[in-house]
């Protein structure tokens, strides 16, 4: 498995949308160790604006992918280009040659992965380990962002938020079949699985049957393979059992004024819960929800849907199974998930650094702790920074700083 990955260095959620697509390409090998064919050392020349690479940045990212798997780390381009289409996108060796900041990156880089390379406990060929898995469809993707649907919905940005909160957490996530054996998992996440088999259906109710807790988003199930609608309330009747709710009716916010170009920007959906922290929004999709045998979570409070079901939890044999008929805003999904999470025995760890959008990530016998946000962080955990040799608790990371910690 490969990947040529360019996430922009402008935009802050980056990090957190690559730390998605290494999971993916780890994932998608089965959990082995996969290749980073291509990424920029600084700029692309593509974008309407390129922005380069903060100082540190190229770095960050590159100990981001092996963290989450990957065995090698590769550029695109060697030399920056003197002519062609491609003269402005960045290479190891820039227009400037060697003695620029650009390159100096890429040869700390290379000394630090062969510092990696020879490390005991090795990390190349090692695993990592994940209780929580995301189910992904590429048939549920072309489907549902195909024409004539109730609403508009990016499969891919309905993916990331519910990865986003898992990982803000420090769970990591792997990417998995909805048919595949989903015994390793003490949770599952279903979202917006559109197009659904039969035998995916009896894996996901089997699942929670079997003692896992399954969490299913809108818009699962809606048809089958053939995309033929599965009828008497959506999700197929084993999953219907299972959760305990059926669908009788869509109802997808519409925008304020349909007489606006393009529709308008949807309004966000009202709804109230205690576990998800009180009064919340929600954005995309909504639906009328009835409840056959599942618990109340959380209800709609405004317009149509005021009074039904937002997110339901019902008892499923030795496990159990939640839907959400919405996607709650990003705070209201976090105190979501780690609900779920405590509930099914996933150990949370413990915080190791100060300081915000520090990523934490442990592979094989190495925790990696990198450091995106614009301020310094200092480490809470006991154990050696393979990079420096000095002790990790206390060890401050500015802004883009790596540590690899060996506990």
């Amino acid at each position: 498995m490969s990947d040529d990955t360019y996430p922009d260095p402008a935009d802050p959620i980056s990090p957190a949308y690559a730390a998605m697509v290494r999971d993916l390409m780890r994932s998608l090998g089965g959990g082995a160790p996969w290749l980073l064919m291509e990424q920029s050392p600084s700029a692309v020349n593509w974008r309407a604006r390129n922005a380069v690479k903060a100082p540190g940045q190229m770095r960050a990212w590159s100990h981001q992918a092996v963290a989450r798997g990957a065995d090698g780390i590769l550029f695109f381009q060697w030399r920056q280009s003197a002519a062609g289409s491609e003269k402005f996108h960045s290479g190891m060796v820039p227009h400037g040659g060697t003695d620029t900041r650009v390159w100096r990156e890429i040869e700390q880089l290379g000394a630090e992965l062969r510092q990696l390379s020879g490390a005991e406990p090795g990390v190349e060929g090692s695993r990592v380990a994940a209780s929580v898995a995301i189910a992904l469809d590429w048939h549920s993707w072309w489907a549902v962002e195909q024409p004539a649907s109730p609403t508009t919905v990016s499969y891919v940005e309905t993916l990331f938020a519910w990865h986003r909160a898992l990982t803000s957490l420090g769970v990591t996530v792997d990417f998995v079949r909805a048919d595949a054996d989903l015994s390793a998992y003490r949770v599952v996440v279903v979202p917006t699985h559109f197009v659904a088999t039969d035998a995916q259906l009896e894996s996901l109710a089997a699942f929670a049957e079997a003692g896992g807790t399954l969490v299913v988003g809108f818009g699962t199930a809606i048809t089958d393979q053939d995309l033929h609608v599965r009828l008497g309330g959506y999700l197929g009747e084993r999953l219907r059992q299972v959760l305990g709710v059926w669908i009788e009716e869509f109802a997808p916010p519409a925008a304020p004024d349909l007489r606006a170009a393009g529709g308008g920007a949807a309004p966000p959906v009202a709804f109230e819960g205690e576990l998800l922290g009180g009064s919340v929004s929600g954005s995309v999709w909504s639906e009328f929800v009835r409840v056959d045998g599942a618990e109340v979570v959380a209800t709609f409070t405004a317009g149509a849907l005021a009074g039904w079901p937002t997110v339901t939890r019902r008892a499923a044999g030795e496990g159990s199974a939640w839907y959400v008929a919405t996607l709650p805003e990003p705070a209201a999904l976090r105190r979501l998930v780690e609900h779920v999470l405590r509930g099914a025995g996933v150990e949370l760890p413990a915080p190791v650094t100060s300081g915000e959008r520090v990523e934490v990530v442990r592979r094989g016998e190495l925790t990696f702790v990198i450091n995106h946000g614009a301020d310094a962080a200092e480490l809470r955990l006991d154990g050696t920074d393979v990079l420096t040799g000095s002790p990790a608790a206390g060890l401050v990371l500015g802004p883009q700083g790596v540590a690899i910690v060996r506990r």
